[in-house]
């Protein structure tokens, strides 16, 4: 069995003063908690170690719109209004705790996934030829995943502020 390492997550800001809680949610892609939603034979993401932290695990909009025997897919094969309408809809109730939770003091901080098409932040898939392939074909650009920006459009449509990364590979 092979042994899973783990990103680890800077320490939470701190705690407030007036309760044990902390003052920090962690928003973390789905696959960064649950590597068995990544694609067959994809390099897993590197997992979470959570321990201690507040979590909020982002719903994986891949395996929910396609399924676990999904193919390969870029970013540009997402660009499709049903798909964004999609993420939209299954980040909204996320968006309204993230909104509760900033509006009572609540630092809210989003780790993606790195060259998803879907959940990366800073550098995502692109390309890929449409129709009938003997070989996937893709590249990477800098930019958000399609999911990622629908989160992002939707935190700054509410004024919630909030910081924004990938996960460590």
């Amino acid at each position: 069995m092979k042994k899973l390492e783990y990103y680890e997550i800077s320490p939470v800001h701190g705690k407030s003063e007036t309760s044990d809680t902390m003052d920090e949610v962690v928003v973390v892609g789905h696959c960064l908690l649950n590597p068995l939603a990544r694609i067959k034979g994809v390099k897993p993401a590197t997992p979470v170690d959570a321990k201690g932290m507040n979590v909020i695990q982002l719903p994986c909009p891949e395996a929910m719109y396609f399924g676990m025997r999904r193919r390969e897919i870029t970013k540009d094969q997402l660009e499709h209004p049903s798909y964004r309408r999609f993420c939209r809809k299954i980040f909204t109730p996320l968006a309204d705790l993230l909104e509760d939770l900033a509006i009572n003091g609540t630092n809210i901080r989003i780790i993606g996934i790195p060259k998803s098409p879907s959940c990366a932040v800073e550098i995502t898939s692109v390309g890929g030829e449409p129709g009938k392939v003997k070989e996937f074909h893709h590249s990477h650009a800098p930019g958000p995943g399609v999911f990622m920006e629908e989160i992002i459009k939707e935190l700054e449509r509410r004024g919630v502020k909030f910081e924004i990364e990938d996960a460590h590979q």
